[in-house]
Formats: structure tokens, sequence, C-alpha cells
């Protein structure tokens, strides 16, 4: 045997063919080569066929949502405005203080005002001196038309004298009339200044946080046909999410559905309500269309702040431990609403075309009414007819 290491094995393998007895041993052993070839290769088990990507059809919960961007708004938002002109005198409050009703948020200089008030009084009281003139008149003229009446009857005065007094008292007493309708107006006058007056004092009208102060001390307002807004209050106790629903889903939405949302700061606290109002005008940004779909939060504890971008979770539906498969399983759908799936069958994988009909789904799986059974599986991204088809004639030559 040590004669045989530094042959090597084609060495070793032409001494024993010579050994056979030339070219008779030669052709036994190629002949011994062979067949040992031939049932290696027979027994050589077959490659292992990998099975097509599927999915199991199992019992398990659905919950179908709609996503929608969101925006935050507070349930109540006042302009607190300027009725009459003047210059800012002082300003009470700061940005982002809270107040309650009644609070005084800002003082205008009231000069003005006093002056006003002051005329109209005058005004007014030389007014009613007047009426008070004209109405002993009017007694006067009365007492003439009895005396001349008392003569006439005794034939003491000329008809014509009666007649005159008569005419004199009348136009007496419409004199009164008039000026008592001008003291009125001076009365109505006098209550306006006052009222003016008291707009100089420029009160909270709600329970509120000042969200906007857009004025100085010192500057000047001008109130003659629109009302300068002075400050913005709103109430942020309670919070309005105003969600932006495509119009592709609008039709899932339904007054009372749980709406959730997280903001965009990263905080991990969930935010929920329900759906109150869905807007039935849309709203247009370029060529889609959005529907506002709104609901309240609490928002006591001041974490959540107007005008913040939400993204929020509508739930339109959910089901317990029904029939459910992948949605990527599900193929084209048909005309009646029913799709399209592989079904793979035994040790093979046999792919057997269905018609499954659909319930909810999660964005993940899909509930299925009708198709299939609990513990079947189906072919995930099965391919479409379209692409089938282009498959086919790409294979077809020529």
């Amino acid at each position: 045997m040590s004669d045989l290491k530094p042959l090597g094995q084609a060495g070793w393998l032409r001494r024993v063919m010579r050994g056979w007895g030339g070219w008779r041993g030669r052709v036994i052993v190629l002949g011994l080569l062979a067949a040992a070839l031939a049932a290696w290769w027979a027994l050589k088990p077959a490659p292992v066929v990998a099975p097509p990507p599927s999915g199991e059809v199992t019992l398990a919960d659905v919950q179908q949502t709609v996503q929608a961007a969101g925006v935050l708004q507070a349930r109540l938002k006042v302009d607190v405005g300027a009725q009459v002109s003047g210059q800012v005198q002082k300003l009470h409050v700061v940005l982002g203080q809270t107040v309650r009703k009644g609070d005084l948020l800002v003082s205008l200089d009231p000069e003005l005002a006093r002056s006003d008030v002051a005329q109209a009084e005058a005004a007014l009281a030389q007014q009613q001196a007047a009426l008070e003139s004209r109405q002993i008149d009017v007694r006067a003229a009365r007492r003439e038309v009895e005396r001349q009446k008392r003569l006439l009857a005794g034939q003491a005065t000329a008809p014509t004298e009666a007649e005159r007094a008569d005419t004199d008292l009348a136009k007496l007493e419409a004199d009164v009339r008039g000026q008592t309708a001008t003291l009125a107006r001076l009365q109505a006058d006098l209550e306006k200044k006052r009222l003016a007056l008291g707009y100089t004092r420029i009160a909270a009208p709600m329970d509120g946080t000042v969200v906007s102060l857009p004025v100085q001390e010192g500057q000047t307002v001008i109130a003659i046909q629109l009302p300068p807004v002075m400050m913005t209050l709103a109430n942020l106790d309670i919070i309005t999410v105003r969600a932006r629903v495509p119009e592709a889903d609008v039709s899932l939405m339904k007054i009372g559905q749980v709406a959730r949302f997280t903001t965009l700061s990263g905080e991990a606290q969930r935010y929920e309500g329900k759906v109150m109002v869905i807007q039935p005008v849309p709203e247009r940004v370029g060529n889609a269309v959005f529907y506002n779909v709104l609901f309240e939060v609490d928002n006591r504890e001041r974490k959540l702040y107007s005008d913040m971008t939400v993204q929020v979770s509508i739930e339109t539906g959910s089901a317990k431990q029904v029939t459910t498969m992948p949605i990527v399983a599900l193929g084209e759908r048909g005309a009646d609403g029913r799709y399209a799936v592989q079904v793979l069958e035994g040790p093979t994988h046999q792919q057997v075309p269905r018609q499954v009909r659909t319930g909810l789904q999660d964005g993940a799986r899909v509930q299925v009414l009708e198709g299939v059974k609990v513990g079947e599986k189906v072919l995930l991204a099965p391919p479409s007819a379209a692409s089938a088809a282009s498959g086919a004639s790409a294979a077809v030559p020529g």
C-alpha cells in the first residue's frame, strides 16, 4: 500500500487495469463505473420545489377604519372688537391669559365719549324746558276756549272769536306733540351716547383664553364700518377635530362612530371621541374632494392646541372571531362584487380558482363571508387577468 500513495488515484487505476489483463479488463472496469454512475443518478433525490407564497384562512378580529388628516380647533372662538373709536388707554390682559365672562379686557380713552354724553344731556334738558313752556300755553288756550264758550252762550261774543280760540288750542296741542317726539329722540340719543361711553371699557363676553392680541397700548382704533378686532378669546376646554375624509370613504361615515387621533408631537397618548357632524358641503384641494367630519375631545389638561395637525382614525365597523384571510390574496373584483382568489390544494399546491364575498377589512386582513373555509391556504398576490393575458401572449412565438 505504500506504493499507492505517490502514484495517486489515476496511477493506481492504470495499475489495476494492467493487472486485469489488457483491454478486456479495462472494458469490465469501465462498465462497472458506468453502472455505478447510473445507480447513483437513479437514486439521487428529486429537487424540492418551494411552494408559492401563501396565506392561511383563519379566525381573527377585524376592525375597519378610515384614515384621514385632521386639524384641531377651539370649540368656541370669539373675536372681541371695539364698538367705538378711540385710543387704547390700557390693556388689562396678556396673551395666553385665562379670563372669565365680564372681566375687563381693554380700556379706551373715554373723554370724547363723556363729552358726547354731556352734550346729549344738555340738549335733552333744553327740550324738556321748551316742552314745559308749550304745555303752559296749551293750558292757557284751553281756558280761553272755555271762556269763549260761556260768552257765546250768553251772546256776549262773536262766533268767530270762539272759533279762533279753538284753532289756537289745536295748533298748540300739535306743537306739544312734536315737542314730545323731539324729547323722546333726544332721550334715545342720550342713551346711545351713554352706551358708547360704556363701550370704552371692553369686557370678556365668555370664559376663555386670550389666543390673539393684535393691538397695543396707545394705538388708535377706528370703528366706523368694520369693528376692529382687539383680541381673540377661545374656549380650549373642549377641542373640535376637523378630519378631512376623502370622497371615496365618506359613504362609510355615520354619526356616533368612534374616532381616535394622535398628534404629530410623538406622545403616546391617544385621544378618542365620537363623530358629531358630517358636513355636506365638500372642500376641494386641487382635483381632490374631501368632506369635513367633526368630533370633540376633552382638553382640560391643556395638552392640545388650536391648529395642531393630527392623524385621525375613524372606526367604521368591527367583527370578532370571523373568517379572515390576507387582503393581498384578493384578485380582481367582478361585476357582482366578488373577488377572485387562488386556493392551494393538495401536497402539490394546485391552484384552484374561487370567488369570495368579502366584508370588513383592516388593511392587513379581510373578512370572508363566503367562498373559502378556515384552514385553507390561498395564493398571495395572485396575478390579474390582464397581466396573465399579457404574459401568455408574450410566451407565444412570433
